[in-house]
């Protein structure tokens, strides 16, 4: 018993207390360190306590927090005229710790001139941009604050040290625009149309799904009066046809429907999608960037270049509570078109136009485009053991006497090996712009070992034929009989003397996909996709792609010259 006793006192006297750690990381988390930093953070936290998200902040997760700092805070404060943080009401606390938290990671390395990627708590999005005072560069956060220091690393996110508080967007966009004086016409234009109600309403009380955010170009009172519109009267006069502005029919609804896009696009994004949707029926705006400009409606039509609207960086991403907006730098408007015949030659991309001596030049070698190298046609990425079957191979007639009968002199080759297994299986374009309407699609190309392909347009199924590259068109058939058969001749291909063959000799062929209903005035994507093939010479080689108004006089005429001239009856 005595050896006993002595044993356990020893163990017992020996025993020392360990300090357990039941955190997922030794690293603390937000409010934790706020809370140990005081002398930069003792107000912002004394906000945080009054909006009840202490709790909240000291949980694991992944979050953004712009803090700001003690002496941002007691600006804040004397701007507002109120004496401490417990002169701030509940309420305005939660909005302003709402405004500043994102439920995302998001380093400053990922700070673009624009939105962030990711909406704060309140549902509202931040911009950052760079600002330069003095040859002093600074990035401001909405607009509100400066950047102080950034990617503090916590326990559960990121913290950026801003020095002045974020407040929420107070006003919807139509409150935005009418507090404006700068804008007063368009403001009356919001009124008359109706418009004004559909943006006056809080993403919280929005009940269509489709109109919780919106985008609005506004138009300044100094960009009308260039135009020739002094008020609203003049612009009442200038475009109200039925003189109701609120008949949906009418040209000044029309005018206003077609700035507002019904989803939220900072400039960021405006730049990021070459068309937006707009609240006038199926009428869309192109955008671009040219430059250091964000250009609305810069247009390629029928070859002719119809020069855009540029909006004005400095005087736009407004955030509002229920969208955006922006500001124009001169006036635009619906333009009234009529389907036009679009004759889409496939080897005429900006990329190839670029290569010095390439484009049409007699003689060159021809040129191999890998994945990503034309942004406007998309292909499978080749696996890194059969680059040369996916290769987009631009080519030019050696001369113009040579046996080939190609619009321009030149085509696209579609990879060595366009077939279901390894190869190029697929190639997309996105066609130019075309006005909506009904037409007949055909596709022009040279004679290949083929298959029959499936061809789709903007993802659908819509053509009623198939399309073989093995097909060829009979030089005894007439131009009815072959465009009977869904065929025709599309080239300046002589025909062959009688008895000498019953094919056209030269292989150059036009077969009609089908008719389609084209519901929007936009630049399309149109697909080819392989359905077979195993062998090493299935190449696709396209010409142009036709797209011809279903009234039309003829569907054969103009016929494609190799010196790049058109053809006509």
């Amino acid at each position: 018993m005595v050896i006993a006793l002595g044993l356990i006192t020893i163990v017992v006297t020996g025993c020392k207390r360990e300090n357990i750690n039941y955190s997922t990381t030794s690293t603390v988390n937000m409010y934790s360190y706020l809370e140990q930093q005081t002398e930069d953070f003792s107000l912002f936290k004394q906000i945080i306590d009054k909006a009840g998200y202490s709790s909240f902040l000291n949980t694991y997760g992944n979050y953004t927090l712009f803090a700001t700092n003690n002496a941002g805070v007691n600006a804040y404060l004397k701007a507002n005229n109120k004496a401490s943080v417990d002169a701030i009401d509940a309420a305005t606390a939660k909005k302003i710790v709402s405004i500043s938290l994102i439920a995302d990671t998001i380093n400053s390395s990922l700070f673009s001139d624009g939105k962030l990627r990711s909406p704060t708590t309140i549902g509202q999005y931040l911009i950052t941009s760079v600002t330069n005072t003095g040859g002093v560069s600074s990035i401001t956060i909405n607009r509100q604050a400066n950047l102080v220091k950034s990617n503090t690393r916590v326990g559960n996110g990121i913290i950026h040290t801003i020095d002045n508080i974020l407040t929420p967007a107070p006003l919807t966009l139509a409150q935005m625009v009418e507090q404006n004086p700068n804008y007063s016409i368009f403001t009356e234009a919001l009124k008359a149309t109706g418009f004004y109600d559909t943006l006056n309403v809080p993403t919280a009380s929005a009940t269509n799904a489709s109109r919780k955010y919106l985008t609005l170009i506004a138009q300044p009172n100094d960009v009308f009066k260039a135009a020739g519109i002094a008020d609203f009267n003049a612009l009442k006069a200038k475009y109200s046809k039925t003189g109701n502005p609120k008949n949906p029919q009418d040209s000044l609804f029309l005018f206003v429907a077609y700035r507002i896009f019904p989803e939220l696009s900072y400039v960021s994004d405006i730049v990021a999608a070459s068309s937006h949707p707009t609240l006038a029926p199926l009428e869309i705006t192109t955008s671009e960037i040219i430059g250091q400009s964000v250009v609305l409606n810069n247009i390629v039509f029928n070859g002719v270049l119809e020069p855009g609207v540029e909006i004005d960086r400095t005087q736009s991403d407004n955030s509002a509570s229920n969208g955006v907006l922006h500001a124009v730098k001169a006036n635009y408007s619906i333009k009234v078109r009529r389907p036009t015949p679009v004759y889409f030659d496939v080897a005429d991309q900006p990329e190839i136009r670029r290569v010095p001596g390439l484009y049409r030049v007699r003689g060159v070698p021809f040129k191999n485009f890998t994945y990503g190298q034309i942004a406007d046609i998309d292909f499978p990425l080749a696996a890194a053991s059969n680059t040369a079957g996916q290769n987009l191979t631009y080519t030019v007639q050696a001369a113009i006497s040579s046996g080939d009968y190609f619009f321009g002199g030149d085509y696209l080759t579609c990879g060595q090996r366009f077939r279901t297994g390894p190869g190029m299986n697929y190639i997309e374009f996105k066609t130019p712009l075309l006005v909506k309407g009904r037409y007949k699609v055909w596709v022009d190309y040279k004679k290949s070992n083929g298959q029959a392909l499936i061809v789709t347009f903007d993802g659908q199924s819509v053509f009623a034929n198939t399309f073989n590259q093995a097909d060829n068109v009979s030089d005894f058939e007439t131009d009815a009989q072959l465009e009977s058969k869904g065929y025709k001749r599309y080239s300046e291909a002589p025909i062959a003397a009688a008895g000498s063959s019953n094919t056209n000799a030269s292989g150059h062929a036009s077969r009609l996909l089908g008719v389609i209903n084209i519901t929007t005035t936009d630049r399309h994507k149109i697909r080819f996709t392989a359905t077979a093939g195993t062998g090493a010479n299935h190449e696709l080689k396209l010409d142009l792609i036709e797209f011809r108004p279903i009234d039309m006089p003829s569907q054969i005429f103009p016929r494609f010259a190799r010196d790049g001239s058109l053809i006509n009856q």
